[in-house]
């Protein structure tokens, strides 16, 4: 949790308020539902995420379309889609973008080939089944297309084997893997599955280990239980060649001041460069307008602004010190290998933009100096401020 108004000093003209406000803030807090959470979570996406993300692909060439396969069952998001979709169209690099809802008939799993009734609806829409029952034919349909999965490996009471999830971890088309993961979820359905001998043996399966069984024998607490088996999930993930696999906490403004995790877990894994940028950007986006919101309307909401802008001064002040050690110490001669490289270790926490404003710096300071291909400008000041590419080699002091 993220309390604002921990970030108070001991001036004796705001604690009194302070206190009082603390005490309201904590009887006033929203705990959101799990349908609220699903409505934020997918129009974060859509906006901050997947959209530019078809517009780098459109950038290509190469893809002319982009599914979304929705898993998490409701075909409200239908329509938002569909404008989305229509404004990418009509770009000047058009992408066609197609959602797929999935709405399972019942929680217990059929034999994928039971049900001989999916069709795949080429320009989106909704198909009533699962996906373990929906994902030989959607897959097959799919074939090269780009592809985007948001799914929940542990909804119902048999969660997903091997076999549902492998022929994801392998497509060898754009493939983009969200798996939103409910923490009572976790407790309800996972962990009971896990104590018969069945479901011990399809999750080791699953993980391709057995080493959560120490673990789950190892912790009494249940929040230590549920952050074990996802973290590792997220771990068996990380050995399927992805170029990273994340584990985004799901954040929300429950309070006036108060941004905090809710129990729930986004894990994201890609194989593509832009792919992980963009959702980068969209974490960091999503978080940075979180904080503004729970300003809004509160009092001294100029002082805590300038907390916040403090703190992040602050923050880039350190990444500042951490891309020169990094530099130097690994002599690192290609700025978008040693961004991408400090992007997975911060992940969320600075978008590309701050990561070039940062490099812009060392270059006006002279602490790294770059042996440009094509100098972009005779103009220090602009030779400056041009971010360097893959052609571009640095010379660190």
């Amino acid at each position: 949790m993220q309390n604002l108004w921990s970030e108070f000093d001991d001036e004796q003209q705001l604690s009194e308020s302070a206190g009082r406000a603390q005490k309201h803030v904590i009887s006033q807090r929203r705990h959101p539902t799990e349908q609220a959470v699903l409505s934020i979570l997918r129009e974060w996406l859509l906006h901050d995420f997947i959209a530019p993300y078809c517009r780098s692909l459109a950038a290509t060439r190469i893809f002319r379309r982009c599914y979304w396969i929705d898993g998490l069952g409701g075909k409200h998001m239908l329509q938002l889609t569909l404008s989305i979709s229509q404004a990418l169209a009509t770009e000047s690099k058009p992408i066609a973008l197609y959602s797929i809802m999935l709405e399972a008939k019942n929680s217990r799993r059929k034999e994928a080939s039971a049900d001989k009734s999916i069709t795949f609806p080429q320009e989106g829409g909704v198909v009533h089944a699962s996906w373990p029952e929906a994902a030989s034919t959607l897959l097959q349909a799919l074939d090269q297309s780009a592809a985007i999965f948001l799914l929940n490996p542990f909804s119902s009471t048999t969660p997903f084997t091997i076999e549902d999830l492998t022929p994801l971890y392998q497509r060898t088309a754009p493939t983009e893997l969200l798996l939103f993961i409910s923490h009572k979820q976790v407790e309800t359905l996972l962990l009971p599955y896990l104590d018969t001998s069945a479901g011990a043996s399809v999750f080791t399966a699953l993980l391709r280990s057995d080493r959560w069984k120490s673990l789950l024998a190892g912790s009494t607490e249940i929040e230590q239980r549920i952050d074990g088996l996802i973290n590792a999930f997220l771990f068996s993930m990380q050995k399927q060649h992805f170029l990273t696999v994340q584990r985004i906490p799901l954040l929300m403004h429950t309070a006036p001041t108060i941004v905090e995790p809710v129990p729930y877990t986004l894990i994201f894994s890609t194989r593509r460069q832009d792919s992980l940028v963009h959702m980068n950007d969209a974490i960091c986006a999503y978080r940075r307008r979180l904080q503004e919101q729970s300003l809004e309307g509160v009092l001294t909401e100029e002082w805590f602004a300038a907390q916040q802008r403090e703190r992040f001064a602050g923050e880039i002040q350190q990444l500042h010190q951490r891309i020169l050690h990094q530099g130097r110490t690994q002599r690192q001669r290609r700025w978008p290998d040693l961004r991408q490289q400090m992007l997975v270790a911060n992940f969320g926490q600075f978008t590309q933009q701050d990561y070039d404003l940062v490099i812009q710096k060392l270059l006006q300071s002279g602490e790294v100096r770059c042996e440009w291909r094509k100098k972009p400008s005779d103009n220090p000041d602009l030779e400056a401020s041009h971010i360097p590419g893959n052609e571009d080699t640095f010379i660190w002091k």
